[in-house]
């Protein structure tokens, strides 16, 4: 699969980018929503993993704007956050068709819970 990791702090996007590759997935970075969405209009991917928390815009309004303009790319997101989601947010991530996985997590729930996001969205399609 080719994954997109949308991360702002380099060091946890590289972490990402090597876990999922020792998965056998394919990754591209981008560390702010304006290159993430350069790579979505250029990119055929098959998944992003999203970091709420950017410096400028914010992860949710990026990836509110990604549902819009490709829902099923929307639905293959997995958010991946250290934050406590309050009810708003999680409803507006329900809206998008994301999931979310909490850190800290493993290396095997991270590769779940990525095979799982795209496959529910697969199935939706």
């Amino acid at each position: 699969m080719r994954i997109l990791v949308v991360e702002d702090e380099a060091h946890v996007a590289e972490m990402l980018c090597r876990a999922l590759e020792a998965l056998g997935n394919s990754c591209l970075e981008a560390h702010d929503a304006e290159a993430a969405m350069e790579i979505v209009e250029r990119q055929p991917l098959d998944g992003v993993t999203l970091d709420l928390g950017m410096p400028g815009r914010s992860g949710l309004g990026w990836l509110e704007e990604l549902a819009a303009r490709r829902p099923e790319l929307a639905r293959s997101t997995l958010v991946i956050t250290g934050s406590h989601l309050d009810a708003e947010v999680v409803e507006r991530l329900a809206h998008c068709g994301a999931g979310v996985l909490a850190k800290p997590f493993t290396l095997e729930a991270l590769a779940d819970a990525v095979r799982c996001q795209i496959a529910r969205a697969a199935a939706a399609r």
